[in-house]
């Protein structure tokens, strides 16, 4: 499980640093720092938790950034959401785990909280749900060679994704139990 965190860690890294985004990068490291502070304000007397958990959670993570580098370069159209003078690949990335933790964020109460569960308690399904959308996002942005992405993908992955991570997570943990 340990792997599979750590590829999409890599992943991350690997597209910023390709893309050679200063925006980008300052994103994800003010990023970190919020998260770290989140979690010291969540639990104070625990002196290094909030240095390593951002590595445990790193969709939250990459959520944050994702809000940040947004704010920064996004540009609403009646067709897409553009990132104008940013790589295709880059904006797929953070325009996947936009889609992602808005449809967590907006379709756990009427789920009955199983997508906010399982990003809570299953990492590393979340991150094989982000690296699902991150993919699909990337062939979408390669297929029109800019950074936009059309509304129904986006659309249709802010819908798709907690349903992922709940069928996934029910059909995982009894795996990850040890009850089968």
């Amino acid at each position: 499980m340990l792997a599979v965190l750590l590829s999409f860690f890599l992943l991350i890294l690997w597209r910023l640093i390709a893309a050679r985004s200063g925006v980008a990068i300052a994103c994800f490291v003010a990023a970190y720092f919020i998260l770290a502070g989140l979690f010291r304000l969540a639990d104070p007397q625990t002196l290094l938790r909030p240095i390593w958990l951002p590595f445990v959670y790193i969709y939250s993570w990459l959520a944050i950034a994702t809000v940040l580098w947004a704010a920064a370069t996004m540009r609403v159209t009646r067709r897409a959401l553009s990132f104008p003078g940013q790589p295709p690949l880059l904006s797929a990335l953070f325009s996947s785990q936009l889609a992602l933790h808005l449809g967590v964020v907006a379709l756990s109460p009427w789920l009955g909280w199983r997508p906010l569960a399982a990003y809570a308690m299953l990492p590393p399904v979340v991150v094989v749900v982000s690296y699902g959308c991150y993919r699909l996002f990337a062939y979408v942005t390669g297929k029109l060679g800019c950074a936009t992405v059309p509304w129904p993908i986006l659309g249709g992955a802010v819908l798709l994704a907690p349903l992922a991570l709940m069928a996934l997570g029910k059909w995982l943990v009894p795996y990850l139990l040890g009850w089968v």
